[in-house]
């Protein structure tokens, strides 16, 4: 049977019905209709299905077109994701046979299965939308609604942070998200967001302001106010996906009742959402561990989408900027993890040059079980390496890929893992300068953005004074190790090391004497007269 998903018209509604529209998709041939938004949200669904992009409102300009475009695709189901009118008379005049939705707005006598919906607020729409999935014929689990990661908006969001706020040594950064499309009495006072842009400023955080449309305006004044080169507007910058994966890298998100706080719950974002007019019992963001601020005068819930009581709305003023700031803060606190950036050939597989051959791969002695109790202990593991042999053509990505592979291979016996493998494949006389070579600090600084971590609290070691230079950049403390070229190093180049960089005879020492040793833990007496010597 063929089912036609008429999707929700706003972003938000889309995120919260994403479990039912998957569940739908994937019970049988499937057609997505809907606005150019939702379904733009929904391209991870069933990629091959049909798509039918419908005109705005109801029966207009538009309307025979998208009729004959349903009638020419045969469905014989049609699951209403909207409550308006104006769906349930396309699905009918479409030749649809079997016609799912709410009953309301007088529309049950063009249903074929009309479902009670009940009071605004009873129960979670997320909730609502499964009851219609239930009725299409599938059952949709309780898990949270997530928005996978999209390959080219990730590389856009990494190009413009790099030019941005990377450009400027930003840390972990915060992203607010001023607008509300539903109207302005959802909209927490532009002036409060103002307030709290400049006092995160004061304290040395970065910042993202998402607009689009008529907020972009707000967002520039916003990110101008805070004087700062670490707060920037990327209001207009690109489409609702770049959004998306802009925010799956903030530490932290402030965001009214909006499609930017359900895009940001569903991708995993620590969250500190604001509610006014609307009940957060029914479009409350989903998983994520979201803080939620919600003054509940006796007016609320209105669902107004303006406020007779003035602007900006009085129960959206009642949330105290400094409390909001709080919650920031203790966001990006519990974000930040701990990290070991290790450098790859000379520091954590023995040296040999232009390496591409996973056959070659052979583990420092002692690295594994260290790097297992570095895991253990709470520290995310990640390599940074410098791979010019791409852009020299002696190998290619996919032989790093290959490479990498195999160290996951060698460390797996030990239970130790790395976190993340970041790589520069470029070389100025080759490729242009970069950001990401090392001594410079971009592959450090893009880990910490992507997988959320303190670079102050993080370590950063190698057998390069460029390893070491890189991490010290990034605000890491750096640690050489003699292996590799890191004897040389140490007795030809000491004068270019950062100050007070201790060095270790191995990687296996510098984790258990200078890392380790700090979280109370000792080498195991069985490794003791390993290589690397005594702890």
């Amino acid at each position: 049977m063929r089912t036609v998903i008429r999707l929700p018209n706003w972003v938000g509604d889309t995120i919260l019905a994403l479990p039912a529209i998957e569940g739908l998709a994937a019970g049988g041939e499937t057609v997505l209709a809907g606005r150019p938004l939702p379904l733009r949200l929904t391209q991870h669904v069933a990629p091959g299905a049909p798509r039918l992009v419908l005109g705005p409102g109801g029966p207009g300009q538009r309307w025979a077109q998208d009729v004959a475009a349903l009638r020419r695709l045969r469905a014989e189901r049609g699951v209403l994701l909207t409550p308006s009118l104006s769906s349930a008379l396309w699905l009918r005049a479409g030749g649809v046979r079997e016609r799912i939705g709410w009953q309301e707005q007088g529309r049950g006598l063009l249903l074929t299965r009309a479902l009670e919906r009940g009071p605004r607020g009873s129960r979670h729409l997320a909730e609502e939308f499964a009851e219609l999935a239930r009725a299409g014929g599938v059952s949709v689990g309780a898990s949270p609604p997530r928005l996978p990661e999209s390959p080219e908006e990730s590389s856009a969001a990494v190009a413009f942070l790099e030019r941005t706020i990377w450009a400027a040594g930003a840390r972990p950064f915060v992203a607010l998200a001023p607008g509300a499309a539903y109207g302005w009495a959802k909209q927490w006072p532009l002036d409060a967001y103002a307030a709290l842009a400049r006092r995160l400023a004061g304290e040395d955080l970065a910042g993202i302001v998402i607009g689009a449309g008529p907020e972009a305006d707000a967002a520039r004044q916003i990110a101008a106010e805070t004087s700062s080169p670490r707060w920037v507007s990327a209001a207009g910058v690109g489409s609702i996906l770049l959004a998306a994966e802009l925010l799956r890298r903030a530490a932290a998100v402030v965001s009214n009742d909006s499609g930017a706080m359900h895009v940001a719950a569903a991708v995993g974002a620590p969250l500190v959402a604001l509610f006014g007019p609307t009940h957060p019992g029914w479009t409350g963001p989903r998983g994520a561990d979201p803080r939620v601020h919600w003054s509940r005068p006796p007016c609320a819930p209105c669902f107004r989408k303006t406020c007779p009581f003035g602007r900006p709305s009085p129960c959206l003023s009642a949330i105290p900027e400094a409390q909001v700031a709080a919650d920031v803060r203790e966001r990006v606190r519990r974000s930040g993890r701990p990290a070991i950036f290790i450098d790859r050939d000379g520091t954590l597989l023995e040296l040999i040059p232009y390496l591409h051959d996973p056959g070659q791969v052979r583990l420092v002695s002692g690295v594994a079980e260290a790097l297992a109790a570095a895991g253990r202990a709470g520290f995310a593991l990640v390599v940074v390496t410098n791979q010019s042999g791409i852009a020299r053509g002696l190998f290619r990505e996919e032989d790093v890929a290959r490479v990498h592979a195999r160290i996951q291979e060698a460390l797996a016996p030990a239970g130790a893992a790395i976190d993340g493998f970041y790589h520069c494949p470029h070389h100025p006389d080759f490729s242009g300068p970069c950001a990401c070579r090392k001594p410079e600090s971009g592959l450090l600084l893009r880990a910490a953005v992507e997988m959320r971590l303190d670079l102050a609290r993080s370590f950063a070691i190698g057998d390069t004074v460029e390893d070491l230079q890189a991490g010290e950049r990034a605000g890491c403390r750096p640690i050489l190790v003699r292996t590799g070229y890191g004897a040389r190093v140490e007795r030809e180049q000491a004068d270019r090391l950062p100050r007070c960089a201790p060095a270790a005879d191995d990687l296996a020492q510098a984790l258990w004497r200078h890392v380790l040793a700090a979280e109370g833990l000792a080498r195991p007496k069985r490794h003791l007269e390993t290589a690397g010597g005594p702890a």
